[in-house]
């Protein structure tokens, strides 16, 4: 059943969902163009920590004005329920991407997709947000696949700040994110996140891209799921896939080492790596 937001939006369909609420598509009746409508689940809106989440999920896209994040058209709270109006992307999600290419992704346009990405990552932590423990920039913490939108059009959109925290922000006492992304200090909520946790989950992402391959098997347990991102690196991209270019392995090397001192340091160093590769490709 779709939420009542007046006769503003006409609903269409459901999208998408993710851990927090329901994306729909609807249309815009005073503009004509189509949206999609993200609305907390209704078993949310009594939890505090979310709800907030929420509200400033709504104000951080307002102040991101990036052409690889998704914009922000509208924010309504209509009968306690919160609901962002985003623009709607006509196209698929870079996980419906990888899997209808048959192997990985070549490297060439592996890398223009990347450094798309990178852009965005690199803008929102690089950008003052006049919250508390946000005006260092924003952390991502669920940069996945799902997460990254491809247009019909080659262009690429990154969705979700659901989870979202500042890059000095206290982090909170849940575990949140998408477990086979996760950084290791993800797992442990005594230890501060920072724009380096993004980078080790956009290493996840970008072997993923390479190698057509989850980084873990779907049916591995939580426990040992865990015990894999602490302890031991991801199977090397050409034991997946012979003949994988060794240049793309660094990238993966670098961003996903356990320590956060030892991998890239900013979405700027990556960029330039990546940047050095198109030149050669």
């Amino acid at each position: 059943m779709f939420p009542n937001l007046g006769s503003q939006y006409k609903f269409i369909k459901e999208i998408g969902s993710g851990g927090t609420g329901v994306v729909n598509l609807a249309i815009d009746n005073h503009s004509g163009y189509q949206v999609a409508i993200k609305t907390l689940f209704d078993f949310h809106k009594e939890d505090a920590e979310i709800l907030n989440k929420f509200k400033i999920e709504a104000n951080i896209y307002l102040l991101l004005e990036h052409p690889n994040i998704v914009s922000l058209k509208n924010f309504i709270i209509q009968d306690g329920s919160p609901h962002l109006v985003q623009e709607y992307i006509e196209g698929n999600t870079l996980e419906e991407y990888i899997n209808t290419v048959t192997g990985p992704i070549p490297t060439e346009i592996a890398l223009a997709i990347f450094k798309e990405i990178l852009s965005g990552i690199n803008y929102a932590h690089k950008k003052h947000i006049p919250f508390e423990g946000y005006e260092e920039g924003v952390l991502h913490l669920d940069v996945k696949p799902n997460n990254i939108l491809v247009s019909k059009g080659g262009d690429i959109k990154i969705i979700d700040y659901g989870i979202s925290q500042g890059n000095n922000e206290e982090r909170g006492e849940k575990i949140m994110g998408s477990p086979m992304y996760m950084a290791p200090e993800q797992l442990d909520i005594n230890k501060q996140l920072d724009t380096r946790t993004d980078i080790y989950s956009l290493g996840v992402l970008f072997h993923e891209m390479i190698t057509g391959s989850k980084p873990y098997p779907l049916d591995i347990s939580k426990d040992d799921l865990f015990r894999n991102i602490i302890s031991n690196p991801l199977v090397r991209t050409n034991e997946i896939y012979p003949g994988a270019d060794d240049r793309l392995q660094e990238i993966v090397d670098k961003a996903t080492q356990k320590d956060p001192k030892n991998r890239y340091q900013s979405c700027e160093e990556m960029i330039e790596k990546v940047e050095s590769l198109l030149v050669l490709t």
